[in-house]
């Protein structure tokens, strides 16, 4: 598999979202990672995590978003708006991601979180620091 990088994901999730928060884009990175390592062997990126039983985040993302024009904040539906050119990444990656993001659209956060959290994987996720 080719490799990308996570702002390229990140801005990927985004664009095909519309809007979304960053708490969303990262459970959807890590379902979309295990569902690439369950059909390709590998992970679709490689980033490192922080968290705990309930909850993590990834590191990195928030300075992603921060420091690229591309990225905006929409403050009244307190999401990311991805505003430049739909950024290309491979179809093998774009269509994991697209399930994922269809399958978890209609989610509470709560929901998605726990759909993340009390998967038997997610322990090792925090272990592991990520996917490395």
């Amino acid at each position: 598999m080719t490799e990308i990088n996570v702002r390229d994901t990140i801005a990927y999730l985004i664009w095909r979202a519309g809007c979304i928060h960053p708490f969303k884009i990262s459970r959807i990175l890590v379902l979309a990672n295990w569902r690439a390592i369950e059909e390709k062997g590998s992970p679709i990126i490689k980033f490192k995590v922080q968290g705990f039983e309930a909850g993590f985040y990834i590191e990195g993302v928030k300075e992603i978003i921060k420091e690229d024009e591309c990225f905006n904040v929409n403050e009244e539906k307190k999401c990311i708006e991805y505003t430049c050119q739909p950024p290309k990444i491979p179809e093998e990656y774009a269509r994991i991601l697209d399930n994922t993001l269809e399958q978890t659209r209609n989610l509470s956060d709560r929901d998605l979180n726990r759909l993340v959290t009390r998967d038997p994987r997610y322990r090792e996720l925090l272990e592991k620091g990520g996917f490395t």
